[in-house]
């Protein structure tokens, strides 16, 4: 938290305090021998509204007000713009603009809508206030970050959505040198609760459906509510297991309603 950003009405963000973890962007090397790799965010935990007014009662910025008369305020004016945006309307909601989009394919030009195929969904564009501040940060680099494995997308097919689990739905995963193999006892595809560990669950290889270095299919075990992270550990290489298990987690926080 950057309280001197928090306390005044424009940002002025400065802070080196981004990690992010570098990956092999390609198996394939450059023509020089060098492989290239590619950057992305460390997330440290996910934050509900309390957390943010609570933020903002800390630095002092909207004194004489609570945090339930912040979040009260928050959800009237966050339901007004979902209406607006779902009504066709593009918002500008100050650090970036909010709009509709339609996912899925339709056979032709005459297609209907289909529940099944298409869904509606709330799209975020940042704004030139936030790409400002955000070239001011230099992000720090985790030293020893860098794996072989890699989770590139997760998709939960029965919403068609990146940021939710379905227990009893499927769950598909593209990635690169993720294929789940190996006999150490560690190696699975993990479901770890980041609220309560003792709610996680381990997939073994065998449970799951599609298992190979680019893609991994499953089903979603029958979890309970709550904030969950994708985690697999592998002994996958290119000749012979490893000795050693490697472990990937996906960066995204999915959510079991």
């Amino acid at each position: 938290m950057n309280i001197n950003t928090l306390s005044k009405t424009t940002a002025d963000y400065e802070s080196s305090k981004l990690a992010v973890a570098l990956y092999p962007t390609s198996m394939r090397k450059e023509k020089d021998g060098k492989t290239t790799y590619h950057a992305r965010p460390i997330f440290r935990n996910k934050l509900t509204m309390e957390n943010i007014a609570n933020d903002i009662i800390a630095t002092g910025a909207l004194e004489g007000y609570t945090p339930e008369q912040i979040i009260s305020v928050w959800r009237v004016a966050n339901n007004a713009m979902i209406d607006r945006v779902l009504n066709g309307s593009i918002v500008d909601g100050g650090i970036g603009t909010f709009y509709a989009r339609v996912t899925g394919s339709f056979d032709s030009e005459q297609s209907s809508f289909a529940s099944k195929k298409n869904a509606i969904d709330i799209a975020f564009r940042s704004g030139k206030t936030v790409k400002e501040l955000s070239s001011q940060i230099q992000p720090a680099i985790a030293q020893g970050n860098s794996v072989k494995p890699e989770i590139i997308s997760v998709t939960d097919i029965e919403s068609g959505k990146s940021d939710t689990l379905t227990p009893g739905g499927f769950l598909d995963i593209t990635g690169k040198s993720i294929l789940v193999t190996g006999e150490n006892d560690d190696v699975g595809l993990y479901f770890v609760n980041i609220e309560d560990e003792s709610k996680s669950v381990k997939v073994a290889s065998t449970k799951i459906g599609v298992n190979t270095s680019a893609r991994i299919a499953c089903v979603v075990p029958n979890l309970e509510s709550g904030s969950y992270r994708i985690k697999l550990v592998t002994q996958c290489s290119k000749q012979s297991p490893r000795k050693e298990s490697q472990s990937c987690v996906f960066p995204m926080i999915l959510t079991v309603q």
